[in-house]
Parts: structure tokens; C-alpha cells; sequence
């Protein structure tokens, strides 16, 4: 074998190139019919792209964008104190009971009830079938804003089954409320 052949040899093709950096970062946004089969109660991991990597400011900016197309009411504020409610009356929620009733083994961990209570504890225990889109997005600014690790998906997964699983019509308004704000989040996030 010649230098010349060890050397190509030895040289990584342009094809086994790992990606770029820009390019492993980029993210497959849902589209606005994936959103509209996700609010029907199809599966949709890629929902949390929308809020994973917001900061504050950007959530902020958003929900501003919001309430100027009037999707959320004008009275939207962040909570600013809260007393924590105790877990165990989250576990005895008849909500909490459904979710984890869909599960093949309702004893195993629900990561969309761990979601779901996390975003309770941030709204002081308040009983998430009342929950308003309003609430939902105050519970998401104060996660964001304490850097609460958890998975979006989940959270949006949780609580649209809450209201999905609903007899009053309040449920069904909330899901109809949610939509019009996801539509716009997803038009204003970049890839």
C-alpha cells in the first residue's frame, strides 16, 4: 500500500462528517395539524419543543403576543405567593385517579401526573379540572421561571386529558381556548 493510500484511507469521507452543531440542534416543530390531532388526544412529543429551551423573558414575549390577539384575558397575572398543598391531596384527585387509570399498571409512575403536580404545586393545589389556560400558563411561567425541570409534553398531555375527560362544558371551552395559543406559540417559534 502507498503513503498516498494510507493517507486517504486514514482521511474520514465528507460523508461520516458528524453533523454540525446547528444542525444536531434543530428541532421538528409540530405543524398546526399535528397541534389540532394533538387537542383531538393524539400523542405529539414534539409539543414540548415549543417551551423546552424558554427563558423567562421569552415566555414573557410570548404570552404578551398572546394577549394582544385577546387568546388569553386581559387579567392575566403571575401568581406571586402560594402556599404549597400537601401531595397527598393531588393523589387523591378524581383527575389524577383517570390519569393514572389509563396506565397498563395504574401503581407504576405516571410521568404526566408527576408533570401535572408539579404544575399543581406552582398553582397552590388548585384542582386542575378548574384549571383555565390562563392557569396553565401561569403555572408554566412560574416552572420556566424557577428553572423546575420537567417535560412539557407531559404537562400539556396531562392536562388536556384532564379537560378531554371532563362531562362539564368547561373542559371542552378550555381545549378550544388552547388551541388559538398553541397555534400562535408554534408560529412564533423558530426551528
Amino acid at each position: 500500500m502507498t503513503d498516498d493510500q494510507q493517507a486517504s484511507e486514514s482521511t474520514p469521507s465528507v460523508a461520516a462528517t458528524p453533523p454540525t452543531p446547528a444542525a444536531a440542534s434543530a428541532r421538528d416543530l409540530p405543524s398546526q395539524d399535528d397541534i389540532a390531532a394533538w387537542l383531538d388526544g393524539k400523542d405529539l412529543p414534539s409539543l414540548s419543543f415549543l417551551f423546552d429551551q424558554l427563558n423567562i423573558k421569552k415566555f414573557d414575549g410570548l404570552i404578551m403576543q398572546i394577549r394582544k390577539e385577546e387568546l388569553l384575558p386581559q387579567h392575566w397575572q403571575v401568581v406571586s405567593q402560594r402556599e404549597i398543598a400537601d401531595d397527598t391531596a393531588f393523589d387523591r384527585l378524581a383527575e389524577v385517579g383517570r390519569l393514572r387509570s389509563r396506565l397498563d399498571d395504574p401503581e407504576a409512575p405516571d410521568p404526566r401526573a408527576v408533570a401535572l403536580k408539579i404544575a399543581w404545586r406552582e398553582l397552590a393545589g388548585k384542582q386542575p379540572s378548574l384549571w383555565t389556560v390562563a392557569d396553565l400558563t401561569v403555572a408554566m411561567r412560574r416552572i420556566i421561571d424557577q428553572d423546575i425541570e420537567i417535560d412539557y409534553h407531559d404537562l400539556l398531555s396531562a392536562v388536556r386529558d384532564v379537560w378531554l375527560g371532563m362531562t362539564l362544558p368547561h373542559g371542552q371551552t378550555q381545549i378550544d381556548q388552547l388551541g388559538p395559543v398553541l397555534a400562535l406559540v408554534r408560529k412564533k417559534t423558530k426551528k
